[in-house]
């Protein structure tokens, strides 16, 4: 209501002046309307308080949680999911090589079954292995993540933001496959070699050939490989319970890994003569690639000057300790928001530790928070941040060198209509740097004309969106209406069109189901809620399901690549497992198609390339299922081509985010000319159980509102906002916090919440106000947007705000469908449980009501401020608890 306010005068004069083509007074017309509006802010509001998702049936709770995630998660299940099936072509392809191959063990012979499967399961799983060997180093070339999430196809198709995670996924499968083939080497040579012994089983030549393997050259390297393997994983897995130095040293193991690899089939018998499937021709390419990018990023490397170190906290062991890291900004250096740069001080050691940038790309410094855990088990009192706070207290840092800036940032958040962006602990930086950004692209264009250019992107956003749903028309409503069965105006529809008999009724409606929704138990307007909630959440299911079919073609091409190595081994049934596949795919794709709109250029693209599989298909169906002929290259190409434009069709449905309304909006505004970003509101949510870590950040956050306040004025809270959550349990530190930011701007503004927030409201408020918006402002008309929700923090808070973000899509979709909300996580900081961090302590911070410690604005406040005059400035604004030296730039 309060987002509406400055608004609600100009609504209530385009009321009065409003034509009531009903017939009835004007000023009842005016108070049938506000009436209207008034009762469906109410029904909605109590529709959103009561929770329809939660008094959903129970049997189709979990069904629907689980099925959101999925679709908030629809990027990296797509990949898990193609990935998971590669894996698979790749092994079952070798698998059936060394089956053929074991087919001449007479039948009845000792060990039968095990000689027919062991050696093809080994044989599939070594290639497996060889396949996320190949994979593995794309995914740690930072310097090409960077570069490739810049580009189109890595910010809307790639989760690239996620690459953490797809290594740490390629290397569990990988140690996965390994254990599961030494277990299995070990039982089949095991049995062997006691059989041999026994006399069960033959010797050839008198020797123990099943016990020699066990001792050969081949299994010396195999077992040297899993040992590298095994200490990557274990220390991987213990990467939050050790030091991190000990996790960055041992994960180079790898390369001793891949070296035995090349090693392990080069053994005595490879010298000798015996051909073997060279391992080094899976990952050669792959390896020089991310060696090749390891050099590039070497020449990124800058010495910078320390502009400001100030040590934060005190020396009390269980004290919470802080870095405030400010250093000159090199003229090259240039970085999005949201990435993250590698840092080393060689008068500590040589090595380099990842930390996110906290400030803005326009500033003329980079800063750093940099978190030291006092008393935990992850870095005791020995670690590199305890030295860093410790050369900082007693002023010896004066460079420091940085490496980078790598990650993708906030890339693909220029088409959403408004932004949460929550930040946890230290997993605030990301989002400090983030928020910084935007105010400094706020006040550089007038406040005026950015708030009248939002009003007239609103106004065209209606329009197009009226219009879209009367220009949609498929080849379904052309069939229906050439058939007479399209739907005919009513009489009934007619007398609808008359506005004094619509308030009339909607009143009353809108007033009878707010009753009905504050009731006890359940009633037919709770079911009818229900049942819409259940229609719209089908829509995301089905395009879910649709993720299947992009994922069948891409088996399909594997399939039909490994069957055309394989011709000799290859049966009919193999040969035809493709041709079915693509006929699968064909279908839905043509049903597909019967409900694409059809005045787009793209409908008559989907009909050639229709026509073209329907007689690719007929074609290759006398050759192959007829004729039993085998597939040639020419046909190879061409069923590749047809399956690969029907991935890229289906997969930039599902996978790109938004509606197709929102899509479609985005695109005609773009190419309408209209350049500005769609962003209408930036809100920056800090949530953080440490008092003194608040009052930290708090002069960053107070100058933002600040800053932003004395351009916009009362208007500033249009377009951002900031709220601060601290959840402290200690009184006396909660009430210090509260004396000394009450005098701030921000303070004034009540942003500060001791108390735990309230994820549900905070995720569904993005979309609540475009639906109170589309009452208020835009008479009714429907409009597109897409939000997002990003955090950035432990993965036990993250968790509970993806469930949030879940409810509230659940939510919404009971009462809208022209509006969605995404959700983005980035997993930051060190998991360390909370008993074995060092209590906050409040001693050695204090805020300077006048002043600021960013300079985020800096070129736009006062252009001519030298960087030593910043840095003086900066220095006030800290009072430590006792005196020592501070370090500022020469």
């Amino acid at each position: 209501a309060r987002a509406t306010d400055d608004r609600g005068g100009r609504v209530h004069r385009a009321m009065t002046t409003e034509d009531d083509g009903g017939g009835a007074p004007r000023t009842k017309r005016t108070i049938y309307l506000r009436d209207t509006v008034n009762a469906k802010l109410r029904l909605v509001r109590t529709l959103n308080d009561t929770r329809v998702y939660e008094s959903y049936a129970r049997r189709s709770q979990l069904a629907i949680r689980y099925s959101l995630t999925l679709y908030e998660q629809r990027k990296m299940f797509f990949l898990a999911v193609a990935h998971a099936m590669a894996t698979m072509v790749v092994w079952s392809h070798f698998f059936f090589i060394k089956y053929r191959a074991t087919a001449k063990v007479p039948r009845g012979a000792n060990l039968y079954w095990w000689k027919r499967l062991t050696p093809p399961f080994e044989f599939g799983a070594m290639h497996a292995i060889l396949f996320q060997m190949a994979l593995l180093p794309l995914t740690m070339a930072r310097q090409s993540v960077a570069a490739l999430s810049r580009t189109y196809f890595g910010r809307k198709f790639v989760p690239l933001h996620k690459v953490v995670a797809m290594h740490i996924h390629l290397g569990y499968v990988m140690v996965s496959f390994v254990f599961a083939s030494t277990i299995l080497f070990f039982v089949f040579f095991g049995q062997g070699c006691a059989q041999q012994k026994s006399g069960k089983e033959p010797t050839p030549g008198g020797q123990h050939t099943f016990c020699h393997k066990m001792t050969s050259e081949i299994m010396a390297t195999g077992l040297a490989i899993m040992g590298c393997l095994l200490l990557v994983a274990v220390t991987s897995y213990m990467r939050n319970r050790i030091k991190y130095e000990i996790f960055y040293y041992v994960h180079h193991f790898v390369f001793i890994m891949f070296a035995l690899a090349i090693a392990h089939t080069l053994d005595d018998k490879a010298r000798h003569g015996q051909v073997r499937s060279q391992n080094f021709k899976w990952f050669s390419a792959s390896l020089v690639w991310y060696l090749t990018d390891r050099l590039q990023a070497s020449f990124n490397t800058r010495d910078c000057d320390v502009v400001e170190c100030i040590a934060l906290g005190d020396d009390e062991p269980e004290s919470r300790k802080v870095v405030h890291l400010r250093i000159a900004r090199p003229t090259t250096f240039i970085f999005r928001p949201g990435q993250y740069v590698f840092i080393n001080d060689r008068h500590i050691d040589y090595t380099w530790h990842p930390y996110s940038i906290a400030s803005s790309p326009h500033e003329n410094t980079i800063d750093f928070y940099i978190e030291v855990m006092s008393m935990s088990r992850v870095d005791g009192t020995n670690s590199w941040t305890s030295k860093l706070w410790r050369d900082a207290r007693s002023g010896f840092v004066s460079k420091i060198r940085i490496n980078g800036p790598y990650g993708t940032g906030f890339n693909d958040v220029n088409d959403t209509t408004q932004i949460v962006a929550i930040g946890s602990g230290t997993g605030i930086v990301p989002m400090l740097s983030w928020a910084k950004a935007t105010v400094n692209e706020l006040i550089r264009m007038n406040p005026q004309t950015r708030l009248d250019d939002l009003a007239v992107r609103d106004v065209k956003n209606r329009d197009f969106a009226v219009n879209y749903y009367k220009e949609y028309f498929t080849l379904k409503d052309f069939v229906f209406k050439q058939l007479g069965l399209s739907k005919n105006e009513s009489k009934a529809s007619k007398i609808w069109e008359n506005r004094s008999v619509q308030d009339l009724l909607l009143n009353k409606q809108y007033t009878w189901r707010e009753k009905k929704l504050r009731e006890e138990g359940d009633n037919a307007t709770k079911r009818h809620y229900e049942r819409l909630l259940a229609t719209n959440i089908s829509h995301e299911v089905v395009d879910l399901m649709q993720i299947a079919l992009p994922l069948l073609d891409l088996t399909s091409i594997a399939l039909l690549l490994s069957f055309s190595q394989n011709h000799a081994i290859a049966t009919q049934a193999m040969r035809e497992v493709p041709l079915w596949g693509f006929f699968a795919c064909h279908c839905y794709f043509c049903v597909h198609w019967v409900f694409t709109k059809m005045n787009t250029p793209i409908w008559w693209i989907d009909l050639i390339f229709n026509a073209a599989s329907t007689v690719a298909f007929t074609f290759w169906y006398d050759l192959i299922r007829e004729d039993g002929k085998e597939w040639n290259v020419y046909m190879i190409w061409a069923f590749a081509a047809l399956s690969v434009f029907r991935i890229a069709r289906i997969s930039s449905d599902v996978l790109l985010t938004g509606t197709p309304g929102s899509r479609a909006v985005n695109a005609y505004l773009e190419r309408t000319g209209d350049t500005m970003s769609v962003t209408e509101k930036f809100t920056l949510i800090f949530i953080t159980p440490q008092c003194d870590f608040c009052e930290i950040l708090w002069n960053d956050l107070d100058f933002l509102h600040r800053t932003l306040a004395q351009s916009y004025g009362a208007q500033a809270g249009r377009v951002f906002d900031i709220q601060v959550y601290c959840t402290s349990k200690d009184s006396a530190e909660n009430e210090e916090l509260i004396k000394r930011v009450k005098g701030t701007s921000l303070g004034i503004a009540g942003a500060l919440h001791m108390e735990r927030p309230d994820l549900d409201k905070l995720t569904v408020r993005p979309i609540l106000d475009q639906v109170l918006k589309d009452q208020f402002t835009g008479e009714n008309r429907p409009s597109f947007t897409s939000s997002l929700v990003a955090f950035c923090g432990g993965t036990q808070l993250g968790s509970k705000v993806a469930l949030s973000v879940v409810r509230s899509r659940a939510r919404v979709k009971a009462f809208t469908e022209y509006h969605s909300i995404e959700f983005l996580q980035e997993n930051y900081g060190q998991a360390t449980p909370a008993k074995d961090r060092g209590r906050a302590s409040l001693k050695g911070v204090h805020i300077d009501h006048g002043k600021t410690v960013s300079g985020v604005v800096s070129n736009f406040v006062n252009a001519g401020r030298t960087a030593a005059s910043a840095a003086a400035a900066a220095l006030k604004t800290v009072v430590p608890p006792m005196p020592r030296k501070k370090i500022r730039s020469k």
